[in-house]
């Protein structure tokens, strides 16, 4: 098997109707920092262990405020942030069934109509890919599928690219141009080809891996022929590392839980740094950097209930975090 560690930036992931209700009550904790900068909440694991593999990965708190405010607390749940190749934001609002797209002044220039979205990507074609049914309904209906879209276009028309898929939440894209989704409700990572088509035998035996894993397959990113996926509803809050060119070789990268974190932990997206470590936004309010090789995590900050991560295109320090309120907040870490 590679080495798990990351060696590149693959930026990458949802709303559930299982969180809604917690999120509400995460939400009116931090309704009042969220009208304003949120004061660092970044917190080291200083009750672990203090052993060399402790110390493998170190925090020191991650400076965050916020970015772009919500317009609408909880209906303005911010699933999913991706850029486009000049740069701009596209912020996915599974509730409001609604990909947003952003200025660099933070006003809205232009919007595309996505059935309860999740991952919003751009592709290696230069087009945003979207997924869409992120929802347990479409779960239950496989009425879920993938759209694309023009970023540049003043009034972008979104098509459809692969549909008949559960639950599909998070995406990424490998070097060839394969799409893999987390697909939430049927636990399992779907393969695209470019072409759009399903790779059926594939997908059945990333299903059979994940089955052993945990549940709730989420968020996902590709490095070096691996996807690291995470498990929403694993109660290790669990993160997989799966081989491309064998996924019945699925491991663990990295058990959240076996952290001194407070409260459960609900993995949720997760990008990759250029620093080989996994930053992972997690429902209860933490954002964790992780490395895969030690298997050890530590916390940068501790804030809203997050949904999402994803890198600055040009900061690889910086961070653009959604929220289950609505927010996009920038992080900051040295």
């Amino acid at each position: 098997m590679p080495d798990p560690r990351p060696r590149a930036v693959a930026p990458q992931s949802d709303p559930r109707g299982r969180r809604l209700v917690a999120g509400a009550a995460a939400l009116l904790a931090v309704t009042a920092a969220a009208s304003g900068p949120i004061a660092p909440g970044g917190r080291a694991t200083a009750e672990a262990p203090e052993t060399p593999v402790a110390l493998a990965v170190s925090c020191a708190p991650a400076q965050v405020r916020v970015a772009l405010p919500t317009r609408a607390p909880l209906l303005d749940w911010s699933e999913n942030i991706g850029f486009d190749a000049a740069g701009d934001v596209w912020i996915a609002r599974s509730l409001r069934s609604v990909v947003e797209k952003y200025d660099r002044d933070g006003n809205v220039v232009a919007s595309v109509a996505v059935s309860s979205p999740g991952a919003v990507r751009l592709g290696p074609d230069g087009l945003m890919y979207a997924t869409f049914g992120n929802s347990p309904a479409s779960g239950l209906s496989g009425g879920g599928g993938v759209l694309r879209f023009d970023p540049s276009a003043a009034t972008p028309t979104p098509e459809v690219f692969v549909s008949g898929l559960g639950q599909p939440n998070g995406a990424a894209f490998a070097a060839d141009g394969t799409l893999y989704v987390a697909d939430t409700g049927s636990n399992t990572v779907v393969r695209i080809r470019p072409d759009g088509t399903v790779d059926t035998d594939w997908t059945a035996r990333a299903r059979t891996a994940l089955a052993a894993q945990g549940a709730g397959a989420d968020g996902i990113v590709v490095s070096d022929g691996l996807l690291y996926v995470t498990l929403l509803e694993s109660p290790d809050a669990r993160v997989v590392a799966m081989p491309i060119d064998d996924p019945a070789h699925t491991t663990v990268a990295v058990d959240l839980a076996a952290a001194p974190l407070s409260g459960p932990l609900l993995p949720d997206d997760l990008a990759i740094g250029r620093d080989g470590l996994l930053y992972i936004a997690t429902g209860t309010g933490q954002l964790v950097r992780a490395d895969p090789v030690s298997h050890t995590n530590c916390t940068l900050l501790s804030s809203q209930p997050l949904t999402s991560v994803a890198f600055s295109p040009t900061d690889d320090r910086t961070l653009l975090l959604g929220t289950e309120g609505g927010d996009a907040l920038k992080a900051h870490y040295s």
